[in-house]
């Protein structure tokens, strides 16, 4: 009887200790990056625009925008005050709306911002920060007044609040990055729809963007120089803050009237830059000399979001080293993708792209980027399987 115990002890002593099979071993490393096993195409379409010309020269992403069904795109041409619209289901020009440059209903020679509303109206800013709402046949709806005294009250006057002015109609908001010359301090806005500020607030993080500013000043023939990018936008519920220079982003929650700065753990791209530059040079060389240690550097770039996959879409770029100055640039591309919580979720490498879309927008699940077809108005349909 003592023999026949030691024998199940044994046998069950060696269950416990057998190996895992095949499949188990495949459960247990299975990767958490959503994209590694990524394959996308990209597809160039082309908008039937009749025998309607349309000037593509100020194709741009401040002239641009969508409807909120995502069945119109419209475009500004600020050369001939006309509102372009095509509908993308068809792929076709469907309407032209003129607009005035003066007058009762006029916008104003300097349009710097023109986007639809979820009303189906027009947001349009001038340069100098005058701002309006308008109907898309061109009539003034009603102006919208910052009080400048008040808004700028614990600043300098020379401070630009309605850099960046983003508008959510929905929680009758508006938000900006202010922006002084020579304040080296980036800063956060919050504006309410009477023109009031409701908090200006430090983003510190974003201090070392000093760091990679390089300045020329000729005297006689102007200046030059390279910096970095910073940027706000909007892409879903959350207000991004991001900057060319590192993945991290401050992330505003208007619901909660929380923000906060976030990095993420790359793995197959650097988290920032890494160089030393000038900060000020003194020839035209030396100013190339110094952008073309940007050129290997990591670049990130804005948000897209996919209401299909509930995810966050982000390129980011990193330059090829150059034989010469006069060789062609060429880049590796990579595309990071995060939930609605902004946690990453996976990152991939793109080879055999020529560019990544920099603008643009998701519609039933592929990214549409606006480009230029031989000067045709067309669309990069980019699609991604993973």
């Amino acid at each position: 009887m003592k023999r026949l115990i030691q024998i199940l002890a044994l046998t069950i002593l060696a269950a416990c200790a057998e190996k895992p099979n095949s499949e188990d071993i495949t459960k247990g490393k299975e990767s958490t990056n959503v994209l590694e096993k990524l394959t996308y195409s990209v597809d160039t379409v082309v908008v039937d625009t009749g025998d309607e010309i349309i000037n593509l020269k100020h194709l741009n992403s401040i002239y641009v925008s969508l409807s909120p069904s995502k069945n119109q795109f419209y475009f500004f041409d600020r050369s001939r005050f006309i509102l372009h619209e095509i509908d993308l289901n068809t792929l076709k020009l469907v309407n032209n709306y003129p607009f005035e440059e003066e007058g009762p209903d006029g916008t104003g020679r300097f349009i710097y911002h023109f986007k639809n509303l979820p009303n189906g109206n027009f947001w349009v800013q001038d340069l100098l920060g005058s701002t309006s709402v308008f109907s898309k046949t061109g009539k003034r709806i009603r102006n919208i007044e910052f009080n400048k005294e008040d808004l700028l009250k614990d600043f300098p006057l020379g401070l630009n609040l309605l850099y960046e002015l983003q508008v959510d109609f929905e929680r009758n908001k508006f938000y900006s990055l202010p922006l002084m010359f020579k304040m080296e301090r980036k800063h956060f806005a919050v504006i309410d729809s009477s023109g009031h500020t409701e908090k200006i607030v430090e983003l510190p993080e974003f201090d070392v963007l000093e760091e990679y500013k390089v300045e020329y000043n000729s005297g006689r023939d102007g200046g030059d120089g390279r910096g970095e990018l910073v940027s706000l936008e909007q892409p879903n519920d959350l207000v991004l803050i991001s900057s060319t220079v590192g993945n991290g982003i401050y992330i505003y929650n208007p619901e909660l009237d929380s923000l906060w700065f976030q990095e993420f753990p790359h793995e197959l791209t650097p988290l920032e830059k890494d160089i030393t530059v000038k900060n000020v040079v003194h020839s035209p060389k030396e100013l190339e000399a110094e952008r073309e240690k940007f050129h290997t550097q990591i670049d990130y770039w804005g948000f897209f979001w996919d209401e299909k996959t509930e995810l966050y879409f982000r390129f980011a770029s990193i330059g090829i080293p150059r034989a010469n100055v006069d060789s062609p640039k060429k880049y590796e591309y990579f595309m990071i993708v995060y939930d609605k919580e902004l946690t990453l979720k996976g990152e991939a490498k793109l080879d055999n792209l020529e560019t990544i879309p920099r603008a643009g927008f998701f519609k039933e699940g592929k990214l549409y980027s606006y480009v230029n077809v031989e000067d045709e108005l067309g669309f990069a349909v980019f699609t991604f399987d993973f």
